[in-house]
């Protein structure tokens, strides 16, 4: 009898152990798409000139229009990035030369609430070079799991 016990709960042992499993799999892969239904993620971009140089201020917008908190895991400290195009070839992506702590990381966007994250750009390509003036495109992306990507932006720089 008490082997038949032993068993029975050594097999309760495998079943709650895959059912852990299953858990930590959905956790560590991050939310699916579906649970970003409710937030709308938008780019922009605006242009200021300080002491004679000019700039390009990037800015992607979240924002939840749901009725329950969205909880975005990130893998390492970087939760955004912005990349810059000319026709179809990148000229500039933000987190090129950054290095980020590998930490898993949360944040929660409760409903209604927009959350931003900006950068500066001073029209110089990844490889520090300036850009010739003329028209670019610039998205944002949350980098999240699913990572979420917005719509390009057409924009116009001036050059310095």
């Amino acid at each position: 009898m008490l082997m038949f016990f032993a068993r029975v709960f050594d097999s309760n042992k495998i079943v709650l152990f895959a059912i852990l499993i299953l858990v930590a799999c959905v956790f560590v892969t991050g939310c699916s798409a579906n649970a970003f239904r409710n937030l709308k993620v938008q780019v922009g971009a605006s242009p200021i000139r300080v002491d004679g140089r000019n700039f390009q201020v990037f800015t992607v917008a979240a924002l939840n229009t749901g009725e329950e908190s969205i909880r975005l895991q990130f893998s390492s400290g970087m939760q955004f990035d912005f990349v810059v195009m000319s026709d179809d070839a990148e000229v500039w992506r933000w987190s090129y030369d950054k290095a980020f702590i590998t930490m898993l990381t949360e944040r929660d966007i409760d409903p209604d609430e927009l959350v931003v994250y900006s950068v500066v750009w001073d029209g110089r390509d990844s490889e520090g070079r300036h850009v010739p003036p003329g028209e670019y495109r610039v998205f944002g992306e949350i980098v999240t799991k699913p990572k979420v990507t917005t719509d390009a932006v057409t924009f116009h720089w001036s050059g310095n």
